[in-house]
């Protein structure tokens, strides 16, 4: 077998000198040094597409770039020091809308279960970065792991909906076509999705079905020829998602801590001990590995190097909301001259034209690799490309209000890696889970679960189900969305929620209050914007940040100066300017 990719990677790549291995599980590590970065990820989709082999362990180089590593050694040194802070039954490393729905999962049991998150907050990688499509399947790969699971996922969304009281917008997708010769297209992702098992996906042939789906084309006069329709394409905020995960987690027992980075795995004789983290080691039975970008160095820490994370950036750019959208529906017309994909990167959707739950307008994601995993820089060109999916010829960049990346955790299998660790027992892998990453995540926190679960008794143990478990979150109030009648009868009751903090988006003190007094407390002004919408506006804060800060800091008993945009490092403000007209002086 080694030889065989051997001899197709010379080949394919001439001039190159590879240093190529393959383990018994047919794991590729390839060393050798690059001419470009992206050289150097499509040697890793060239191995992982060779047959017999389950992933790829990029460790190549490239010639005059510092690709940046994380170091982990000052961390590992404090947590050492400290010793042991806690001992639990399950560590989950990872905060977003995979570790969330796991530990809201496994909070049904009666145990301990504690998340570790290295940011302030949930949901503020690529969790938070994406456009919140809850994918109906037919853009993934047939008989993939991704595949089943989005299909999967897909259908339990509802059940999360109605039990987290999330907004869910089954919007539906519909691709038109006005050239016959890409009727094709069409009928090749239809022909995907039936093989997925896409809930009920549609091709036509007929501008009048067109306009039965997306009544609002009528007005573009478009000679329609056909196209396809999937109903069960979704709309979520993928942040309202992962926070009410979090909060039902953290209502039935699940212990966050924040700030808090795992720096190394501990393992005794093959079997997972806990995790040294810069605020003490965690002693635990089991760590579920929900790392994001980083999950392939969480995966190396327990012992178990099988993969490599290439980051895939992508930008999005959202309009303001006076920036009424053309289409209820997500939708594409193809017509020849849609330049679009010619530069779509052949690992990716290629992005659209989303209209949110609060109905703005969201361009993109473009996909780029990038050396860098935390590199969330808005180019121009990649602005370019996501402006690229507008469709409304009324708006353009001056409508853009906000553009924001997330980088994507790419493998080169372009697959999930999903499993119990057969290096190290008891650490699970829950690795590369790229989109349709957000789609998937109820079946990949079942599929977790039931793998948790036959560990847990193969060692003889019968896990108890909670008695007082309540997998459903009240929902909050959203004063934007009331009657009149209904923010006086709110006001009566409470007078905070007359007092609006947040202009644009018409957000309340007493919503902001409701959220600092949740289960998951927001201690930053980018965590209460996640909660609430304050900030997310035309203004995006320029109003309502001072107000916010001053909301945080009197009910978090901190100083102004205390109150961070996000994590520790983003100060807003530093010192005192005016101490002596504070003290009472007459400086």
């Amino acid at each position: 077998m080694i030889e065989r990719i051997r001899h197709a990677a010379s080949e394919a790549f001439p001039g190159i000198e590879m240093t190529l291995t393959v383990d018994g599980r047919n794991i590729v590590t390839v060393q050798g040094e690059c001419e470009s970065w992206n050289q150097l990820v499509d040697v890793g989709h060239f191995l992982a597409k060779q047959e017999g082999v389950k992933n790829v362990v990029n460790e190549m180089t490239v010639k005059g770039l510092v690709i940046p590593k994380k170091d982990y050694s000052q961390a590992k040194a404090d947590g050492e020091a400290k010793g042991v802070v806690k001992e639990t039954d399950v560590v989950i490393v990872g905060a977003g809308v995979i570790g969330c729905g796991i530990a809201r999962t496994l909070a049904k049991y009666d145990m301990n279960v504690t998340v570790v998150e290295m940011s302030d907050d949930v949901c503020t990688g690529a969790s938070k970065a994406n456009n919140g499509n809850i994918h109906p399947g037919m853009a993934v790969k047939p008989g993939t792991l991704k595949a089943k699971l989005n299909i999967e996922g897909n259908r339990m969304y509802q059940q999360w909906a109605d039990e987290l009281n999330f907004a869910l917008d089954w919007c539906g997708c519909v691709a038109v076509v006005t050239d016959e010769r890409l009727m094709k297209g069409a009928e090749m992702t239809y022909k995907i999705a039936v093989m997925n098992g896409v809930h009920e996906p549609e091709v036509f042939y007929s501008a009048e079905r067109a306009l039965e789906i997306e009544p609002k084309l009528a007005h573009r006069n478009l000679d329609i020829k056909g196209g396809a329709f999937f109903p069960s394409f979704g709309q979520v905020e993928s942040y309202e998602v992962v926070i009410a995960l979090a909060e039902n987690a953290a209502d039935n027992g699940v212990e966050f801590m924040f700030n808090t980075t795992v720096a190394d795995v501990l393992r005794e004789d093959g079997q997972v001990q806990g995790v040294v983290t810069n605020k003490g080691i965690i002693k635990a039975k089991h760590v579920i590995n929900c790392a994001g970008i980083y999950a392939d160095e969480i995966s190396a820490m327990a012992g178990d190097k099988c993969y490599t994370i290439h980051g895939r950036k992508g930008t999005l750019a959202i309009l303001d909301r006076h920036s009424e959208p053309e289409f209820d529906r997500v939708t594409m017309i193809y017509d020849g001259s849609h330049l679009i994909q010619e530069k779509k990167n052949a690992e990716s959707k290629g992005g659209a034209m989303c209209v949110t739950t609060e109905h703005q307008s969201l361009l993109g994601p473009s996909a780029t690799e990038v050396p860098d995993k935390e590199d969330n820089t808005t180019t121009i060109d990649d602005l370019a490309y996501a402006m690229g999916t507008n469709l409304n010829a009324a708006t353009g960049y001056k409508d853009i209000i906000k553009t924001f990346c997330g980088v994507r955790p790419a493998d080169y299998s372009e697959d999930f890696v999903i499993e119990m660790s057969p290096i190290t027992h008891g650490f699970i892998n829950v690795g590369a889970i790229q989109s349709p990453g957000l789609a998937s995540a109820p079946a990949i926190a079942k599929m977790v679960e039931e793998i948790w679960l036959e560990d847990v008794k193969a060692a003889g143990c019968e896990p108890a189900v909670k008695e007082d478990y309540n997998p459903y979150r009240e929902a909050r109030v959203e004063f934007r969305h009331m009657s009149r009648e209904e923010q006086d009868q709110l006001i009566a009751q409470d007078p905070r929620y007359g007092r609006i903090i947040c202009r644009c988006e018409q957000i309340t003190e007493g919503e902001i209050l409701d959220a600092i007094n949740s289960s998951v407390v927001p201690t930053s002004v980018d965590a209460i914007k996640r909660r609430t919408r304050a900030g997310m506006g035309r203004c995006q804060g320029g109003f309502c940040q001072p107000k916010v800060l001053e909301i945080l800091a009197r009910e978090l008993g901190k100083e102004w100066t205390e109150i961070h945009l996000k994590d520790a490092g983003s100060r807003i403000l530093f010192e005192e300017t005016r101490q002596a007209a504070k003290e009472g002086g007459d400086k």
